[in-house]
């Protein structure tokens, strides 16, 4: 597996998540990042919860990733009306937005921002699906993977990044082991499949070992 994306970045300990430290340490690896998206004061910083003072702006986190201009953001969307303010930017990774409201979705089209509407066991049917470019596959009831959503989303064209169990604190290795499986059945569609996970170098090792 080749798009193995670090959640919160790759961090070694809880206090490290969403911190410089965790981005760089998943840039330097070749990872690609999960962070979070909040506005305060007029900008958008980097908070999963409540943004403070001490919140990453947005553009100093884009500063950090031109070191590693090819691994891939999912830019997590957890406030609504941010589009006017990130759509100027310039992002030289490959990224996508996904997570805010639906409605808000809308404006995020309108501005041509590359979009990934959910799937999930409680989210069957994924809002806007013919007019995003992926899906975002979470799990809340169990730790195995949808094997048949997964299928149906790649025919469709669609690129797909799948929530390793561990986020929802649930034992990954039936997930991986089904996900492996998969993959040596399917190498075609290699390229369009992602993996979030709070274990990157873990999941690199066991993707990648014959």
């Amino acid at each position: 597996m080749k798009n193995i994306i670090a959640h919160r970045g790759f961090w070694l300990e809880a206090t490290e998540q969403n911190t410089e430290v965790a981005f760089k340490r998943a840039l330097s690896n070749g990872f690609g990042i999960e962070t979070d998206l909040r506005d305060r004061n007029q900008s958008v910083v980097i908070s999963h919860d409540m943004a403070s003072a001490e919140s990453m702006t947005i553009e100093h986190f884009l500063s950090l990733c031109t070191i590693a201009p090819d691994v891939t953001l999912a830019l997590n969307v957890k406030a609504d009306c941010l589009q006017a303010s990130m759509a100027p930017l310039r992002i030289d990774n490959p990224h996508f937005y996904f997570d805010m409201s639906v409605p808000d979705m809308l404006g995020y089209l309108k501005n041509d921002m590359s979009l990934y509407t959910r799937y999930s066991n409680i989210e069957p049917g994924p809002a806007l699906l013919d007019k995003c470019e992926g899906v975002w596959l979470d799990n809340f009831d169990n730790g195995e993977l949808d094997l048949v959503a997964l299928q149906s989303y790649l025919e469709l064209g669609k690129h797909v990044v799948l929530v390793s169990p561990e986020l929802h604190k649930r034992d990954e290795k039936s997930y991986w082991k089904q996900l492996k499986t998969f993959l040596g059945e399917n190498e075609s569609y290699e390229n369009k499949l992602g993996l979030c996970t709070d274990f990157p170098l873990e999941a690199r090792s066991y993707f990648n070992e014959q």
